[in-house]
């Protein structure tokens, strides 16, 4: 009840209005051999807005890897594409994948004497970073092993690449649903879960391209 009083006041004060930046992808590929990527966001709202970039590590994120936006914060105008350029900056040569995570937050800026209330949309997208002299694999989730230890199941990725997926997994032949802790699997990792079905001998899940898209199920044995 007090929220929606609070609302309804935010939106007698002034206007409401959203903000939003459109990447070009979903996923942000970055050739480690060139050491550089680049990314288009569009601004897609009705005026211009400062584009906020910023790099995310993730707990298990290798921080000897670094990515830096050229451009971390950047004005651009109404209906106006922006190309962001990001830096690789690395210690020593990159063995396998590395996973991240990059942010586009457009922020209106603030007008004299007006008041309204902003509502920004944030892009969230992965960052997959290629080591040079890995061959390109454009179906890394074939190298997942599903193997049965008791009443766990620990899915294992032995390979050096990314793997990505969906949350959500089913144990064949029973059909009975089980959940992953991650929606990705870095190199040479495993994650432990609990084992939907003793007796099931395959597993069926939904991974994601290397562009981000919800690919064609796979079915995997379960050993």
């Amino acid at each position: 009840m007090k929220r929606s009083v609070i609302l309804s006041l935010l939106i007698l004060s002034g206007q409401v209005f959203a903000s939003g930046m459109l990447p070009e992808t979903s996923v942000l590929l970055v050739d480690a051999e060139k050491g550089e990527a680049s990314m288009n966001v569009t601004n897609t709202d009705s005026g211009p807005a400062l584009l906020y970039t910023t790099i995310v590590d993730l707990p298990e994120s290798d921080k000897t890897v670094r990515l830096i936006a050229s451009q971390p914060v950047v004005r651009v105008e109404a209906g106006a594409m922006q190309r962001v350029r990001f830096m690789l900056q690395m210690t020593k040569p990159l063995m396998h994948e590395e996973l991240k995570r990059v942010t586009f937050e457009g922020i209106p800026p603030k007008e004299k004497n007006k008041q309204r209330l902003a509502v920004t949309v944030r892009q969230d997208l992965p960052v997959i970073i290629h080591p040079a002299g890995l061959a390109q694999d454009l179906e890394p989730w074939k190298h997942l092993k599903w193997n049965k230890r008791g009443n766990d199941l620990v899915v294992s990725n032995p390979s050096s690449y990314v793997v990505r997926m969906t949350a959500s997994f089913t144990s064949l032949p029973s059909g009975k649903q089980g959940s992953l802790k991650n929606t990705y699997l870095l190199p040479h990792t495993s994650m432990t879960l609990a084992l939907p079905n003793k007796s099931d001998t395959k597993v069926e899940f939904y991974p994601a391209s290397r562009y981000g898209y919800k690919g064609e199920r796979y079915i995997a044995p379960l050993q």
